[in-house]
C-alpha cells in the first residue's frame, strides 16, 4: 500500500525522532560510564544541544559543577554556552568575572565576544584592541582573560602573518594571549602554511608551548574531522593514547569524536 504524502511525512518524522531519542540515549551512557574522559567529553560536547533544549538554566549550572563525570559536566558547561546567547552584555560579564565555577564561567566565554568586539568608548584616544589586550593581561579571572584575548586576536586575524603568530603563541604578554594567537595561527597551518598530518600531529604533542600545541590541535581537529576515520577510529586512537602524548593532541582526537558522534 503506497503512503500518502502526510503519511510518509508523519513517518519519516518519527523515524528521525525516533533516531533522537536513541541517539541521545546512546551518548547519556557513554557520558555516565565511559572511562576514558576525552571519549566522555566528546559526548558531552554532543549532548550539548539537547540539553540546551530540555534543561533549565539552573538544571544545567548545578549539573556543571556536580556532575558525576567529565562528559556530563561538559554536556552541561557547553548547554550553558548555547543558553547564555540570549544573556545580555553585563549578565555575561558579572559570570565571567564572578567566582562561580570554571565550568560556568568556561561557558561565558564564547557568547562574550560579540559584546567584546563591539565594544566602544567616546573617549578620544579610545582603542578597542588596547582595550581587549589590557582585559587579556589583567582580567579579573581566567575565563575574562581568555574571552578578551580571543577578542583580540579575531580583531587583529587580518594584520597578523604567521611568523608574528609563532613569536606570539610562545611569548606573549598571558598564557590567554599566547593561547589565543594559537587558535589563530591554526588557521595558517591548513591555508596559507598549509603542514601534513604528520606535521600537526608532532605539533600538538611535542609544540614549545602551549600555544603552539592548540595551533597543531585546532589545525589536526580539522584534518581529522574532514577525513574518512569514522567513531569507531576515534575512540581506538583515545583508548590508545589515554593519559598519554599531550592534553592538546588528545583534545583534537576529542574534538573530531564530539562530532563524528553529532552527525
Amino acid at each position: 500500500m503506497k503512503l500518502t504524502g502526510l503519511r510518509a511525512l508523519v513517518v519519516v518524522t518519527c523515524v528521525v525522532a525516533l533516531f533522537s531519542i536513541v541517539a541521545v540515549a546512546s551518548l547519556e551512557t557513554i557520558v555516565s560510564d565511559e572511562l576514558i574522559p576525552e571519549i566522555s567529553a566528546a559526548a558531552g560536547i554532543a549532548l550539548a544541544g539537547s540539553y540546551a533544549d530540555t534543561m533549565t538554566e539552573a538544571e544545567l549550572e548545578a549539573l556543571a559543577v556536580n556532575g558525576r563525570t567529565i562528559g556530563l559536566r561538559t554536556a552541561a558547561s557547553e548547554a550553558l554556552a548555547i543558553q547564555y546567547r540570549a544573556k545580555t552584555e553585563e549578565e555575561i560579564m558579572v559570570i565571567l568575572k564572578g567566582t562561580a565555577d570554571p565550568m560556568i564561567r568556561a561557558a561565558a566565554v564564547e557568547p562574550a565576544l560579540i559584546y567584546l568586539i563591539s565594544v566602544t568608548s567616546e573617549a578620544e584616544d579610545f582603542s578597542l584592541t588596547d582595550y581587549l589586550k589590557d582585559i587579556a593581561i589583567n582580567g579579573e579571572t581566567h575565563e575574562m582573560k581568555l574571552a578578551a584575548a580571543k577578542a583580540y586576536y579575531f580583531m587583529m586575524r587580518g594584520s597578523l602573518k604567521a611568523e608574528d603568530l609563532e613569536v606570539q603563541a610562545v611569548t606573549n604578554d598571558s598564557d590567554e594571549l599566547a593561547y589565543a594567537a594559537g587558535e589563530i595561527l591554526s588557521g595558517f597551518y591548513l591555508s596559507f602554511n598549509p603542514k601534513t598530518q604528520a606535521e600537526l600531529e608532532e605539533l600538538a604533542i611535542n609544540g614549545e608551548s602551549v600555544g603552539m600545541r592548540v595551533a597543531g590541535s585546532t589545525a589536526l581537529a580539522t584534518l581529522l574531522i574532514n577525513s574518512d576515520l569514522t567513531t569507531l577510529d576515534f575512540e581506538t586512537t583515545l583508548l590508545s593514547i589515554a593519559g598519554t602524548k599531550s592534553a592538546e593532541y588528545r583534545a583534537a582526537y576529542k574534538v573530531a569524536l564530539a562530532v563524528r558522534y553529532g552527525s
